[in-house]
């Protein structure tokens, strides 16, 4: 199989011996070739490394050392960079002069040390440092990653040095000064309890001690300690031990062994010659032959040992060599097996490939190349026609796609998320995550600032614009695709992620407040975007889509630009304000010619209505359409010539309802009551005046009677009473009521003159049913009651008769 994937990759001139050669021929002697390169190489091969063996083994010795003491020093600095960490924080040197009864606040600065410093460094070293604290010696406190408390406690409970007693641990090294020291490896056992987060206690470890002040030694004010994973040194010696069958030793400056894989301790002769040798060299240990090699490590003064016994490294040279002889005859025979058994084997498969596409292709004689190329123009010639096929799909896809979202849009059929329609779906680039599905229409309202010319490519322009800015917007939390509706509208179908839970309909108002501002104000297409609510299951879709049209008729009360969602519209009012009282106040403003209340009753109708209450758009239609009534109704009713007022051939109902918004309805409706009232006050100029004239005499020629007010001189004169108070009062300057009173008064002071009549009399023939009324109205007009007023007229009577 290796000889048919390397045929494979060869190029095909070594396979072409000659235009019409079979290609057994070539794979033949191309297997042999194969077959004779890697035996000669191994012959010559074989002479080089058996010498190779010999004269490197003491390299290789060294070698491994060395990467072992780069692998180390490596893990080292490692030790150093956090003892720097550690040592330089700011806030160390005020922690060591703590003292053991410390305040509350100081005390809380180990527990900030501990989280924000020693917390944040264990995420920073590797397994090969176990563990790491601080001693604060005055406070007698021991700070690690996850532990605050004292010495004693730590020792008793958390990590005990089996050959040592709490007081020789505090001794040698808490409190005992020390300069980036490494001590010899230390049995380590578990005390009484384990943090929780500690799951696992190094057997032996090497401890590291550093004393703190670090810019101030002459005072030692506490230790930083690191704890080493002897099994972590050990692990990096495995490769080297397994490798050499060797000891492997590593001395300190001053030759103690800090650690070795050998129970058997270093003569104090063979320290000397490692101290005055660097290169390899024999040495006869425990009665045997040894080979010796040593490397130096700057980075702790560490000296790394190796140790060989002759007689496993020979053996090894020997057994090479038996091997090597071995496997030559053994390869040399497989391999004529396998260049028979694999040409046999290859050829067949590809002679019945031959001839099947030949069967394929009706040929009536073989190729004339060799099958290779023949399979070769075969296969490039199915691939170019799958690719043009696969081309032409890809063309017909987004129509595809369009016309099946289109489909589920608009109802007229349910969606199908099942694991079972998911091929069906990826064929049309589409992706449902959930079942809950929602549908937002945009509205593109006109294109004027985007575009100058308002033609197909322009509106195919923004139509582009809109859809992919807002399926990218979709794309942020939910899946999201859209259709081309009509030339000025579109659909986007948003599928909710299930994870975003209640979170999603908070997102569709984000999306569509995001999708307005973005295109209105970047790209200066205005639209209107129309929300229906979240559904879920198989008629999400077409739940959703009657709503968001809903939504999108509501346009007419938001206006243009708006965005609107269905949940908003819901609690939308069933009726609307236009009363009876309000109709004929409307009609009397209009034909007096009052164009300031015309248009102030007008705000105050769309106000009510729009302003103050969420009304259908069905039912703002209505009001319209009832408002424009009336307009119908004063032009019919007065005789006027519409074509005068509005011009030839002019429609008020369509011109009002051309208008998409409910604004814009209400501007057009104030223009044509405008026009409207402007010719009732050109006609009747005269109209206020005599009008006037009208009510003053009416009221005086009526005082008497005790039912004169408002409700008396409309009925008279046909009017409301609203429109009656609000005239006299404007062009007299007065209320009705106050005039009314002021000429009864007026009246009742003349016929005071005749002193036989009384003033309960008088009262009645002013139009006061009672003198108690009478009397009250007297005195406030003019300020004394009606008797003192005639006592006060009599000394001018007398006086003046005299």
């Amino acid at each position: 199989m290796r000889n048919e994937v390397i045929l494979l990759k060869m190029p095909q001139t070594w396979f072409q011996i000659g235009n019409r050669k079979s290609a057994l021929t070539t794979m033949i002697a191309s297997n042999l070739f194969i077959l004779l390169i890697p035996l000669a190489m191994g012959l010559f091969l074989y002479a080089k490394v058996e010498h190779s063996l010999e004269t490197n083994a003491n390299r290789s010795n060294t070698a491994m050392l060395e990467q072992l003491k780069l692998s180390l020093d490596y893990k080292l600095s490692e030790v150093d960079n956090l003892m720097r960490q550690v040592a330089l924080d700011p806030k160390l040197d005020y922690m060591l002069k703590i003292p053991k009864d410390a305040d509350s606040a100081d005390k809380y600065r180990f527990v900030e040390f501990m989280r924000n410093q020693l917390g944040r460094y264990r995420s920073m070293v590797s397994s090969f440092i176990f563990d790491y604290y601080v001693y604060f010696a005055s406070s007698d406190t021991i700070v690690k990653a996850d532990l605050l408390t004292d010495s004693r406690t730590y020792y008793s409970t958390y990590y005990t040095f089996k050959d040592m007693t709490y007081e020789q641990w505090h001794k040698n090294i808490l409190t005992s000064v020390h300069s980036m020291s490494y001590l010899p490896a230390a049995s380590l056992s578990r005390g009484n309890e384990i943090s929780t987060n500690t799951e696992y206690v190094p057997k032996e470890v090497v401890v590291y001690e550093q004393s703190l002040p670090l810019r101030s030694q002459s005072d030692t004010l506490g230790n930083f300690i690191v704890l080493i994973d002897v099994d972590q040194i050990k692990q990096m010696l495995k490769q080297l031990e397994t490798a050499s069958d060797s000891a492997i030793y590593i001395i300190d400056p001053t030759g103690k062994t800090i650690m070795s894989t050998s129970d058997i301790p270093l003569s104090s002769d063979l320290l000397n010659h490692i101290e005055t040798n660097s290169s390899p060299f024999d040495y006869q240990l425990a009665g045997v032959n040894q080979m010796v090699s040593v490397t130096s490590s700057q980075k702790a003064g560490w000296k790394y040992v190796s140790v060989t016994p002759n007689d496993v490294f020979m053996q090894q040279v020997n057994q090479i060599q038996r091997w090597s002889l071995g496997l030559f005859v053994i390869c040399l025979i497989a391999g004529l097996l396998a260049v028979y058994a694999g040409v046999y084997r290859n050829y067949k498969p590809l002679q019945r490939t031959v001839n099947a596409i030949m069967r394929g292709k009706d040929m009536i004689r073989r190729p004339a190349s060799n099958e290779y190329e023949f399979i070769q123009q075969t296969f490039e010639g199915s691939i170019h026609e799958e690719k043009n096929l696969r081309n032409l799909l890809a063309q017909q896809i987004p129509l595809i796609r369009t016309n099946y979202l289109s489909r589920l849009i608009r109802g007229y059929m349910d969606v199908n998320v099942s694991p079972e329609n998911e091929e069906t779906l990826r064929f049309m680039d589409l992706s449902f995550v959930s079942d809950q599905f929602a549908i937002l229409l945009v509205k593109i309202e006109d294109i004027d600032d985007f575009s100058e010319e308002q033609s197909e490519q322009g509106w195919a322009h923004a139509r582009f614009i809109v859809s992919n800015i807002g399926v990218d917007l979709i794309q942020l939390h939910h899946n999201g695709y859209s259709v081309e509706l009509d030339r000025d509208r579109l659909a986007f179908l948003i599928n909710l992620k299930d994870r975003r839970g209640d979170r999603s309909a908070v997102d569709i108002r984000e999306f569509a407040e995001s999708l307005n501002n973005m295109i209105s104000q970047k790209f200066k297409i205005n639209i209107t975007v129309a929300a229906g609510d979240i559904h879920q299951g198989p008629k999400a879709i077409r739940d959703s889509y009657p709503e968001a049209l809903s939504a999108l008729e509501y346009r007419l009360i938001k206006g243009k630009n708006a965005v609107i969602h269905f949940q908003d519209i819901i609690d939308a009012t069933h009726h609307y304000y236009y009363p009876l009282e309000i109709e004929i106040q409307l009609i009397n403003f209009v034909r007096s010619g009052d164009s300031d209340n015309v248009e102030k009753l007008l705000s105050t109708i769309y106000s009510m209505n729009f302003d103050s209450n969420h009304i259908t758009p069905e039912l703002g239609k209505c009001l319209f359409f009832n408002v424009m009534s009336t307009f119908l109704k004063i032009v019919n009713a007065t005789n006027t010539n519409p074509e005068e007022v509005l011009g030839a051939n002019f429609d008020p109902i369509k011109a009002v309802f051309s208008y998409p918004t409910a604004d814009g309805m209400y501007q057009k409706t104030k223009d044509l009551y405008a026009t409207l009232t402007r010719l009732f006050k050109v006609e009747r100029s005269d109209h206020s005046t005599q009008l006037l004239q009208e009510i003053v005499h009416f009221v005086d020629q009526n005082l008497d009677d005790p039912n004169m007010g408002l409700a008396l001189v409309a009925d008279r004169l046909q009017m409301t009473s609203p429109y009656i108070s609000t005239f006299f009062k404007k062009h007299q300057g007065q209320n009705l009521l106050d005039y009314v009173t002021r000429k009864r008064i007026e009246k009742a002071k003349m016929l005071m003159d005749n002193k036989e009549l009384t003033n309960t009399q008088i009262a009645q023939m002013v139009g006061y049913t009672n003198d108690v009324v009478f009397i009250r109205a007297f005195k406030k007009q003019e300020g004394i009651p009606p008797g003192k007023y005639r006592e006060a007229m009599r000394p001018d009577k007398t006086g003046s008769d005299a």
